[in-house]
């Protein structure tokens, strides 16, 4: 057992109290996870401030406290640390507490607004055929059958570093994640070395944490900054952002994309909304050109799949496995992945901003025969600017609209929708507001006919929707299907 004093090594200490001899069976920062013998990191968050906390964490068993501000009062026994900065001081010690486990890994951040989630269990897939690989994202922390849930795409440094020791137990080497841009102003991976680094794209949104453009790039940019000089970064050469980026590396890199300028892009490519593929093309690498078949959907994926390939180049995975694990890789939950296919399709996203909206209906177009529906929202509670760009984004871009509630939180639904409609392009008017979103999602299904996609969009893999006084079960893909049922029964009555 490491004592207080080996943990907080690394750490600006301006003052302190109690035994530092102590052993620490535990860190945390969330009182309600506090056990015998921990030592209670009292944050001060954006909404709430740990020190209200301490006196939970130390009734349920916490036998030390670090906090970057003093204490409101005394505890008798207890051992206190004031720290400069308290998520820096979190972050190292949980990396001591663990042994600096995830250096025994080699590390790939995958960032940007989009693409993230599909990315990073490409690349996962990719690296597995060779070498065993954990992830951490959205979806969750998984290495093989083990798996722990989180609450944050990239989870607190504690979190992090717990799945990684019993991973490593079982046998992984690679660690493929999610890296948001919260998680880098917060520290979160501050004490995670990583050899490699992909940026996704760029574009308007988390502007109620980070307030502008500007601070959300420089967020982002957290993480190639750790990149050193033999590290590798993975640039979509495509986003408007991608020569921003290169311009502040310090390391090597490549680039991926449909520009003739990319390291890694398409020679030719065919994209289809059904059968067995949805995209095949012949790709030119550095290591010359690769061949690959995808069941995934659209010129989104292929992106996608791009950055991927790109990250397995670099990685030195074979051709061979590279194009093995496309060929099987099945849609993510929520990306782009249908719910039901007949005479017409319907398909469940993720995308909540302007941008991946765009990409996403795009890359549809280009492969549906009949007419783009879409059911979509915005969720309340944060960032409000995005919503009038994603009306304008699905008017231009799709035939009809079901404008509903994704997750209203503390917001009025219906002043949600008139904030997304104000963003319509001038004289749209195919589309309706339908609030409850079980309701939207039928009517979308009853205009449905032969030809036509249906587009859920905005909760993806989420099976819960918030309100300001209740979270209810909601799963999209439960909906569908059921509503695809009592559709057929009615045809069949």
């Amino acid at each position: 057992m490491k004592t207080l004093k080996e943990l907080l090594r690394g750490v600006d200490i301006i003052a302190g109290a109690g035994d530092l001899e102590i052993g620490v069976a535990g860190v945390t920062n969330d009182s309600r996870k506090v056990e015998k013998d921990f030592c209670f990191a009292a944050i001060k968050g954006f909404q709430e401030d740990g020190l209200k906390y301490v006196e939970e964490a130390v009734k349920r068993g916490a036998h030390s406290v670090v906090s970057q501000h003093k204490l409101h009062k005394n505890y008798p026994g207890i051992s206190w640390a004031q720290v400069k900065n308290d998520r820096l001081a979190f972050s190292k010690m949980a990396a001591r507490f663990y042994d600096r486990i995830a250096d025994r890994f080699y590390n790939i951040g995958v960032t940007g607004t989009n693409g993230k989630t599909t990315i990073t269990a490409l690349v996962g897939a990719i690296l597995d055929r060779e070498t065993k690989t954990a992830r951490i994202g959205t979806l969750g922390m998984q290495f093989g059958d083990f798996a722990m849930g989180v609450n944050l795409t990239t989870p607190e440094a504690p979190d992090i570093f717990r799945f990684l020791s019993e991973a490593r137990a079982l046998g992984a080497e690679n660690l493929v994640m999610e890296v948001s841009s919260v998680s880098l102003c917060l520290h979160r991976v501050e004490d995670i070395k990583f050899s490699q680094a992909i940026f996704t794209s760029f574009s308007g949104d988390h502007l109620d944490f980070h307030k502008t453009m500007e601070d959300y790039l420089a967020s982002k940019m957290l993480l190639f900054k750790k990149l050193q000089e033999d590290d590798w970064a993975v640039v979509n050469i495509d986003d408007p952002t991608g020569p921003k980026v290169i311009q502040q590396l310090n390391c090597k890199y490549l680039t991926y994309g449909f520009s003739g300028e990319a390291d890694v892009r398409p020679l030719k490519y065919k994209f289809s909304g059904g059968g067995a593929y949805g995209i095949e093309a012949l790709l030119m690498t550095p290591r010359g050109q690769l061949e690959i078949k995808s069941p995934l959907v659209g010129r989104v994926n292929l992106s996608n799949i791009m950055a991927a390939v790109t990250s397995a180049v670099i990685k030195g995975i074979s051709f061979e496995n590279i194009a093995a694990a496309i060929t099987e890789f099945k849609p993510v939950k929520g990306r782009l992945d249908f719910a039901y296919k007949g005479d017409f399709s319907v398909l469940i996203d993720y995308a909540h901003t302007d941008k991946a909206l765009e990409a996403m209906l795009q890359s549809l177009r280009e492969v549906v025969t009949g007419r783009l529906i879409v059911v979509f929202g915005a969720g309340g509670s944060r960032d409000q600017t995005k919503r009038p760009r994603m009306g304008e984004t699905v008017s231009k871009n799709a035939d009809f609209l079901v404008v509903t509630s994704d997750n209203p939180r503390q917001e009025d639904p219906a002043a949600i929708i008139r904030e997304i409609r104000a963003g319509f392009a001038p004289g749209f008017e195919n589309f309706i507001t339908e609030i409850d979103r079980e309701t939207a999602i039928e009517k979308a299904l009853y205009l449905a006919v032969k030809g036509d996609m249906v587009v859920v969009a905005g909760k993806g893999h989420e099976n819960y929707q918030i309100f300001k006084d209740r979270t209810i079960h909601f799963d999209d893909y439960e909906v569908v299907r059921k509503l695809i049922e009592k559709r057929k029964e009615e045809n069949h009555a």
